[in-house]
């Protein structure tokens, strides 16, 4: 079969295959505080490492939401410098698929689907306890 993106009604596809393609992906599920303190929680499953010296890892958040700005993990991200990557787990995909959810900016995640914020250690964004893998980061920067 033959798939040129954008063009997936065509070959008779209901939907875009390119995330069915590239597995396995793991979710990197991303926490962030917002200038006001406000601590986000959303799954992305585009997300992996990039390079291990120095390490960096990278997420994309597909696009813009909310009347076309920033979606907050992003915005979070940019704005304070820091987030957090704590890897989803198959005990924790209930909660990882709650989080997924179109939460308003003031909503914080952590409570909204029964997770416990915990401290980091290097950044201020709290960390996922019950992930088994957190990864504490700081924004380098936004490829558009």
């Amino acid at each position: 079969m033959f798939f040129e993106y954008g063009k997936h009604g065509a070959e008779g596809l209901s939907h875009n295959p390119f995330k069915n393609l590239v597995v396995p992906r793991p979710i990197g599920w991303i926490s962030t505080l917002s200038p006001d303190g406000v601590a986000n929680l959303a799954p992305y499953s585009f997300f992996n490492g990039v390079a291990d010296a120095p390490p960096i890892v990278f997420f994309a958040t597909n696009g813009r939401s909310r009347a076309a700005g920033l979606k907050d993990s992003q915005g979070n991200a940019e704005a304070t410098g820091e987030f957090v990557v704590n890897l989803a787990t198959w005990e924790l995909r209930h909660q990882m698929s709650a989080s997924s959810a179109p939460f308003p900016p003031e909503v914080d995640e952590f409570a909204a689907v029964g997770l416990t914020p915990a401290p980091s250690r290097l950044v201020n964004p709290p960390r996922v306890a019950e992930s088994p893998v957190q990864l504490e980061c700081r924004y380098l920067r936004t490829v558009e």
